[in-house]
């Protein structure tokens, strides 16, 4: 058995990690941020979910949303809007596409 949080180091502040490819294109990623971190804005050429699996993060899009994540919680992730994360303290998220 596998644990997400094993999959990244524990020095890097942001990782991903592919843990899943479908051969009809759906994939899966692990993504780890540690304390203070940020994941620079960016966008997505499909959907996306991103699932919260640990710790806590701030969603925030061009669109004027923002969302806190704890654990347990998901949130939709438009092609092309374009979005950015900040983690407060070590997370671990699942990004489904």
């Amino acid at each position: 058995m596998k644990n997400i949080s094993d999959l990244h180091e524990n020095d890097k502040g942001v990782s991903a990690k592919s843990i899943f490819k479908s051969s009809l294109g759906g994939n899966a990623t692990s993504i780890q941020l540690l304390r203070n971190q940020s994941l620079k804005e960016h966008s997505s050429k499909i959907d996306a979910l991103l699932i919260c699996i640990e710790g806590k993060v701030l969603y925030e899009d061009e669109e004027d949303n923002k969302h806190e994540l704890f654990p347990g919680d998901f949130l939709d992730i438009k092609a092309g809007v374009k979005h950015w994360l900040e983690s407060p303290m070590d997370s671990q998220l699942l990004l489904l596409k």
